[in-house]
């Protein structure tokens, strides 16, 4: 096959660093626009009210804090493609993790613990528990020589396997909110109204059990992610993903189907409608992928020889 392309060997720490980059990167980029869109709002007059230089503080603030997401990012990707390279990514989490320390212990000198600030504890925890720890593992790994495996990938299995990781990214970082919100909502007692983004919402044993739902889906979403990027790099092992792909494009049809039968093709939400055919394409490249020729024949067309080692 003429498409057929060698993958980059990563370890599964690598793996999953690659992952955090990519999200961290997307959370990087949205901060961007919206600092920029502070700075321009208060160029232009548009903020209602306040000081002018707060609000330019504040959107200077938001563009830094931007800024330093997206070169973690950039690192993470960069280490996360070759371990050679980590240094830079692993003294940068240091450096973040020492100046929310500094912080910390400066607070707790003028009377004030902010160790429990949402920015502070959300810093604390990516920098120092998620990104270091995953820069000392890729580090450690290429101190021992540890390599990860090779694939040969067609087309159709580089793009599941980009897609896969897309259906990771968004089942954890869902799964995230919904343990955040189930947290928040414990403050309050049963029938009292909370208001979440904006919505008021009243509080109940079928809040929760909506919770656990989508906490349950999420998870399935995980799952598929994982045996997703499993049978992209090994096609003889894509049946597990096509078999859960399929029910989860089923259950999304039925449930577009039921809104469009309730409420017209109005009151079918748009995300609803994009999961599905987002899992439709999923669905599709495995099955592309099924059929394809084995790893053998594929590697003995293009003259490449697999490499054995850790799966990713």
């Amino acid at each position: 096959m003429e498409d057929l392309e060698p993958s980059i060997p990563r370890t599964p720490a690598q793996a999953v660093l690659r992952m955090v980059s990519i999200l961290m990167g997307i959370i990087g980029l949205l901060v961007l626009l919206g600092g920029i869109a502070v700075l321009v709002g208060n160029v232009m007059g548009l903020l209602p009210g306040g000081d002018i230089w707060t609000a330019a503080t504040f959107g200077v603030m938001i563009v830094v804090a931007a800024g330093l997401l997206i070169l973690t990012a950039a690192l993470g990707i960069v280490a996360s493609n070759n371990s050679a390279r980590v240094e830079p990514y692993r003294f940068l989490c240091y450096l973040v993790g020492l100046a929310v320390l500094v912080a910390i212990v400066w607070g707790w000198g003028v009377g004030s613990f902010i160790l429990f600030n949402p920015i502070v504890l959300t810093t604390t925890i990516v920098y120092v528990l998620i990104c270091s720890r995953l820069a000392d593992r890729v580090k450690e790994e290429h101190d021992n020589g540890v390599r990860g495996e090779t694939f040969l990938r067609s087309r159709h299995q580089r793009v599941l396997h980009l897609l896969s990781e897309l259906i990771i990214l968004k089942g954890v970082v869902t799964i995230v909110v919904i343990v955040v919100l189930a947290a928040a909502l414990v403050v309050y007692g049963e029938g009292e109204r909370a208001v979440i983004s904006g919505v008021p919402v009243t509080v109940s044993d079928t809040l929760y059990a909506l919770l656990a739902v989508g906490g349950l889906s999420s998870g399935v979403s995980v799952l598929a992610g994982g045996l997703g990027i499993r049978g992209s790099n090994r096609p003889q092992k894509i049946v597990p993903f096509l078999v859960l792909a399929s029910i989860v494009c089923a259950f999304g049809l039925v449930r577009v189907v039921g809104m469009f039968l309730e409420h017209g093709i109005l009151g079918v939400p748009f995300d609803a409608v994009f999961d599905l055919l987002f899992m439709s394409v999923c669905v599709y490249l495995a099955i592309r992928v099924l059929r394809q020729p084995t790893p053998e024949e594929l590697a003995a067309a293009a003259g490449v020889a697999l490499v054995s080692g850790q799966e990713e």
